[in-house]
Parts: C-alpha cells; sequence; structure tokens
C-alpha cells in the first residue's frame, strides 16, 4: 500500500503507541500502515457515516488487520472512551471542524498523550483555539501534495503563551524555528494569496486595513528567511 505524500507526512508525526485512533478514518489507510509497521499495537476508526466505516473494514479485511482495530460509527471523539487511545489522529478536515471536535470531546482528548491535527483548511484558526484551550504544540510539519499545502500538527495538555503576531498562526511557530524548507514557498504563496485579494476590497474598509496588515507581517517573515 503506498500512502500519499500528505497522509506519509502524517505517519511520520505518530509516536510508538499501544492503540492509535483515528478519527474519520475514510479509507482506513493511516491505521494499516500503522500496524502494518508495528507504530501501535491495536487501533479504533471512526467515522461519522456508515460508508466510509464500510470501506474501511474492507481495506482492514484487505490487509489483514481487521483483527487489530475496532471500528466505530460516531461524532468527533465521541466514540472513544476516556483513556482508551493513547495517540489521536483528526486529519483531513477543515481547522474549525477540528477546533470543534476537540472542544466537544475535551474530556476524552485531555487523556490522550499525543494529538495529531492536520487541517485541510485554516491552520490559523486551529492553532489559535490550541493556543487559547491549554494545548501545546511540540512539534509541526507541512507539505506539498497535489499543489496543495498542509500543516501537520502535534499537540499534547499544556498551557502556551499567545503568540506575538497574527502571521505566526498562519505559518506556524515551529516552522519557522525548524526553517522548514517548505516554509519560504509557503509564504511566498500567502503573499500572493493576500496581494490578490486586496486588489478586489475596498480601501478604506476594516477588511483592507486587516489584510494589510497581516501582508506586512508575511513580508517579515519572508525578510527574515532570507537572512
Amino acid at each position: 500500500m503506498t500512502l500519499s505524500e500528505r497522509l506519509n507526512h502524517i505517519v511520520d508525526l505518530i509516536p510508538p503507541c499501544e492503540c492509535l485512533a483515528d478519527i474519520g478514518t475514510d479509507h482506513g489507510y493511516v491505521l494499516i500502515h500503522c500496524i502494518s509497521k508495528g507504530i501501535c499495537n491495536k487501533g479504533i476508526a471512526t467515522d461519522v457515516k456508515k460508508g466510509p466505516i464500510d470501506i474501511a473494514i474492507k481495506n482492514l479485511k484487505k490487509y489483514r488487520v481487521i483483527n487489530k482495530v475496532d471500528t466505530r460509527i460516531g461524532n468527533g471523539l465521541l466514540p472513544l472512551k476516556e483513556g482508551e487511545a493513547d495517540v489521536i489522529v483528526i486529519a483531513g478536515m477543515g481547522g474549525n471542524l477540528i477546533a470543534n471536535i476537540l472542544k466537544e470531546g475535551r474530556h476524552i482528548a485531555n487523556t490522550a498523550k499525543y494529538l495529531i491535527l492536520q487541517p485541510m483548511q485554516n491552520p490559523e484558526l486551529l492553532r489559535k483555539f490550541l493556543v487559547n484551550n491549554n494545548f501545546k504544540i511540540v512539534d509541526e510539519d507541512i507539505v506539498k501534495d497535489d499543489n496543495k499545502f498542509y500543516h501537520i500538527i502535534k499537540v499534547i495538555n499544556g498551557k502556551e503563551e499567545a503568540y506575538g503576531k497574527e502571521v505566526l498562526y498562519y505559518v506556524g511557530k515551529i516552522l519557522l524555528e525548524k526553517r522548514h524548507p517548505l516554509v519560504k514557498e509557503y509564504v511566498d504563496y500567502k503573499i500572493k494569496g493576500l496581494e490578490e485579494i486586496l486588489k478586489s476590497v475596498p480601501k478604506d474598509s476594516l477588511r483592507f486595513n486587516e489584510l494589510a496588515y497581516l501582508l506586512n507581517e508575511f513580508k517579515e517573515v519572508r525578510e527574515w528567511l532570507q537572512r
């Protein structure tokens, strides 16, 4: 089984564990890979709909790991029991949705050693939620797959100071500290996008001022990366 670049980078951030829960499992590929490679001993695959679970079950049988995975239908973290999974993956959803899942299932998230989060959009909203709600970001990765950028965030329970600049929620504080090789390309991509948006926003509006300020912060980051 060959994983996509996005999934490869997700599994790279998963630490060895006893039980891995994959929330919104889709095809079940993350669990199949992690069990086959000995990253986890057993897993729990959940999805809000029966269709994806049926597909996951088919794949789990195909790769002969079905006896090590419990499949469940339910919303967010709620199909899990407290302390049941020591690592939880929530990937392939918007940043807002992941934040809502963590908010509604906080009592379950608190009992996991690590959360591996991969928002499809709005990583800045997810990072802001994490920082403001006593989750600590301990590692980050970014990958470009099919010409799109995806952020992967590794989290534990713990307090983290609010970021001093808005742009850090977009780029990722740890990614900047590591000078990740893709960060400059991502920053250039965001600058280009903001410049295009500003062309159609009235210059006397609050939104224009907010976007212009953010654009300036992105340009400051680019200058820092070029030093």
